[in-house]
């Protein structure tokens, strides 16, 4: 099981409110050009994805782009 920054992210995760999987592998439309491996999907037949920067339960940075600015700092 991966690990996350959160109970309620993992949560999330379990219950299929939020996708985490490679941005290659998610199944649908992606609508913006985050870097991240999570992201909310509409409930249609062909999901339409929103990757996420921030974690929407604690707010730590998830997306590869904020992490990797945030770490150089």
């Amino acid at each position: 099981m991966p690990e996350h920054c959160c109970e309620m992210l993992q949560d999330a995760v379990d219950d299929g409110a939020i996708v985490n999987a490679p941005r290659n592998r998610m199944p649908g439309r992606i609508l913006n050009e985050v870097d991240s491996d999570y992201a909310v999907a509409s409930p249609d037949e062909r999901p339409k994805l929103y990757l996420m920067n921030f974690c929407p339960f604690c707010g730590r940075a998830i997306s590869r782009t904020v992490w990797n600015a945030e770490k150089k700092k």
